[in-house]
């Protein structure tokens, strides 16, 4: 069997720079609605410190390793809370329950609440660590920042955990869609 080759060349022509930015913002838009479709868990990050007091909701939290146990934070470096993360350096991550569709909603800043006034709407306790954990989610996982670096528009933290309290009596709640459920 032979094969045919040819000397045709593909010439590669250069978009103009405009082109490039429509197409990647069509990439954009279509990994922002791809991901929609990734179910994730809802958590509220919760820090206190000399940086003061903040709190957000994330879907960007996972797992890393259990030695030792590490997890990983994905923030927005716009946010209010990236530079108090990076100051305060410790914080909780409250896994919410099904029933606490409001606490995310208030964290998202979706309320007109003020981030003070965030934290007046429901019952905290603090843990070993310091950090405020909010009563009634499905776990907190008290930590401290052990790296940060940044990827695009977002800073990872990597947290080690030392402190885990979990509780097993309720659903989590889901972010899919861009809606809670």
């Amino acid at each position: 069997m032979q094969h045919q080759t040819s000397d045709a060349r593909l010439s590669i022509k250069k978009q103009p720079a405009h082109n490039n930015n429509m197409i990647l913002k069509t990439i954009q838009q279509n990994f922002r609605e791809a991901m929609s479709f990734c179910a994730a868990g809802v958590h509220v990050i919760t820090t206190d410190g000399k940086a003061g007091r903040y709190g957000i909701t994330m879907t960007a939290v996972t797992s890393i390793t259990d030695t030792p146990p590490t997890m990983v934070l994905c923030v927005n470096q716009k946010t209010s809370i990236y530079p108090i993360l990076l100051e305060n350096e410790y914080l909780c991550v409250n896994v919410l329950a099904k029933y606490q569709q409001d606490v995310a909603e208030h964290f998202a800043g979706m309320t007109k609440l003020t981030p003070a006034e965030r934290f007046e709407q429901h019952i905290w306790h603090r843990g070993k660590t310091g950090q405020l954990q909010i009563e009634g989610a499905l776990a907190h996982l008290h930590g401290h920042i052990v790296e940060h670096h940044v990827m695009g528009t977002h800073g990872v933290f990597y947290i080690h955990l030392d402190e885990i309290l979990h509780h097993d009596e309720a659903e989590p709640l889901l972010y899919f869609r861009r809606q809670f459920g």
